[in-house]
């Protein structure tokens, strides 16, 4: 899963660098490597990033529903990262702590109603 690096990159950088277009674009490429895993809890993920893009996309997205849903994803990624195996186990538990941590702070809750 080669998108790890770009995404974690994305999340710290905070909402302002990350364009609805790269999200979506982002979100695909992640409901595309997801859906050729067998690991449970996969699929659980791939709607929660189904409905996040969805989210995204909206003409008046409301930040408190996103700010839900991604600390919902990060917890989910988190999860899944502790039953899969290999290389990439520790690069989606990372993954799932920014989402988590991205969820938490106040300024990007504030910033992503605003971006979005």
């Amino acid at each position: 899963m080669p998108q790890f690096d770009a995404t974690i990159k994305h999340i710290k950088d905070g909402v302002k660098g990350f364009t609805v277009k790269a999200a979506v674009t982002n979100i695909e490429g992640w409901e595309a490597t997801l859906e050729k895993s067998e690991t449970p809890g996969v699929k659980t993920l791939v709607k929660d990033l189904e409905h996040l893009k969805k989210l995204i996309q909206d003409e008046k997205p409301k930040g408190d529903q996103i700010k839900k849903l991604l600390a919902k994803l990060g917890k989910e990624t988190v999860t899944f990262a502790g039953k899969s195996e290999g290389k990439n186990a520790e690069k989606a538990k990372a993954l799932g702590e920014a989402l988590a941590h991205m969820a938490d702070a106040p300024e990007e809750k504030e910033e992503a109603a605003k971006a979005e």
